[in-house]
């Protein structure tokens, strides 16, 4: 059985779109993954949407909002460091991650942040 995992950050614009984006394209053998922000951005960061694509993810993800996922069965609830409050889902376990935000980042670094998601995504989810 797959485990379902929310992605929080306050813009769901960087962070939690790409583990989101690496989850249901990596490993979604053993994930169903979704991203949501307590203050959705218009849209997805285009240095995220380049990073993923340069390992093979064409990702189209939306900015959602938290609220959305309320009332949704979750294995899992992960803050991405953001200090954004994670919401509380009842039957799911909470996570907080200490992500650095990228946004500001050159696209060589930003890789790099997409890449501790990744391994974070693998110790967590995968190897467990």
């Amino acid at each position: 059985m797959r485990k379902k995992i929310l992605f929080v950050c306050i813009e769901n614009a960087c962070r939690s779109q790409l583990a989101e984006a690496i989850c249901n394209n990596l490993f979604s053998d053993q994930l169903i993954a979704y991203s949501a922000g307590s203050n959705p951005g218009t849209e997805v960061n285009p240095k995220a949407i380049k990073s993923l694509k340069s390992i093979g993810i064409i990702h189209r993800g939306e900015n959602e909002s938290i609220s959305e996922f309320l009332d949704m069965e979750l294995d899992y609830v992960v803050g991405m460091g953001c200090g954004d409050k994670c919401p509380i889902i009842p039957g799911s376990k909470i996570l907080n991650w200490d992500i650095p935000d990228p946004k500001q980042y050159a696209q060589k670094d930003f890789n790099k942040i997409r890449d501790l998601i990744k391994n974070k995504i693998i110790s967590e989810f995968i190897r467990s």
